[in-house]
């Protein structure tokens, strides 16, 4: 690989994730932001702490995933092109949800990209992307339904068990606990999964170690969601339903758990999809099903979702054949 091209898709690969740090702090931080108990700044560290944390103990399986499993293991060092445009194809896609306001995924954006690259070469290894059609449709349903079942039963639990301690320092002591290791959690699973999607074709083509990769994706995600997160933060946290703190604990709990084990299984998934149907779940429970799904914050997400890896594909294979 060339030195330009190389600084090319290096660079492109840390602008993306700086975007997958805007997108994601929603996931990872909005249910504490909508029950006021973390603020954007306190949130900050934790991303970028655990989320690297979670890129070098844990991301190794979704890295090579991404970077050599969907087209054939050495195809992005072979066509070091190629990389920089599957990188430049989810930059786009996921910046324009961003613009929009639409927690869109990072995996289905990176995974589009890669088959639409593999469609060119004419090499895609379709059984992969088979079973990661099946994760990303059950990952979401059981985030949803877990939660739902949750807020019907074990919430209203948890919520008199903590409320009946002592004081309302106590509470308050609890609740400060309890979110900031869930939050912890949350971004130690994203770190494992999202940031090995945003350097992934970088390091299939050799411009990064897959330590250095986890590094700068940590940096970068924090930057993003430092200056760019704040709007999503708010869809999430504040616009389908607010939050309560016990609430918000069990949200990240569950969608951290999903999310690692994803991780474990080397499937790249969507932290933004499996976060907001947690939520989404809790507001059935709290609201009914009716009223949440006539949310028109919900109803756009529905639509996009499932489109985002086909203009991903479509985009990629178009760029492709326009450079050759």
């Amino acid at each position: 690989m060339s030195g330009i091209l190389a600084a090319l898709t290096g660079a492109t690969s840390v602008l993306f994730a700086l975007n997958i740090g805007a997108n994601n702090s929603a996931a990872e931080m909005g249910p504490a932001y909508g029950a006021g108990v973390r603020s954007k700044r306190q949130a900050l560290l934790l991303i970028a702490v655990f989320c690297t944390a979670g890129a070098i103990l844990a991301g190794g399986r979704v890295l090579h995933t991404v970077g050599h499993g969907l087209i054939g293991k050495g195809a992005l060092a072979a066509n070091p092109a190629g990389a920089l445009i599957v990188v430049v194809s989810a930059v786009a896609l996921v910046g324009l949800a961003n613009a929009l306001r639409v927690p869109v995924s990072t995996a289905h954006a990176v995974v589009g990209a890669m088959v639409g690259l593999g469609l060119f070469y004419g090499s895609v290894n379709l059984a992969l992307v088979g079973a990661m059609l099946a994760w990303w449709v059950a990952t979401p349903v059981t985030s949803l339904t877990v939660s739902y079942l949750m807020g019907r039963l074990l919430l209203p639990q948890m919520v008199r068990g903590i409320g009946g301690l002592r004081s309302e320092r106590a509470v308050r002591r609890v609740l400060a606990l309890l979110l900031t290791l869930s939050g912890c959690w949350v971004a130690f699973s994203a770190g494992s999964n999202s940031l090995a999607k945003a350097l992934g074709p970088a390091v299939g083509a050799g411009v990064f170690s897959p330590t250095v990769g986890a590094v700068l994706g940590g940096l970068g995600m924090a930057t993003g969601a430092l200056l760019l997160g704040g709007r999503m933060i708010k869809t999430v946290g504040k616009e389908i339903t607010n939050l309560c703190p016990v609430c918000a604990i069990l949200v990240e709990v569950v969608s951290g758990s999903i999310v690692f084990t994803a991780s474990r299984f080397g499937m790249p998934v969507s932290l933004a999809e499996i976060v907001t149907c947690s939520v989404i779940g809790f507001a059935c429970a709290a609201n009914g099903v009716k009223g949440t799904a006539g949310n028109h914050h919900v109803r756009r997400m529905v639509v996009l979702w499932p489109a985002a890896p086909v203009v991903a594909m479509a985009l990629a294979f178009g760029l492709r054949l326009a450079f050759p």
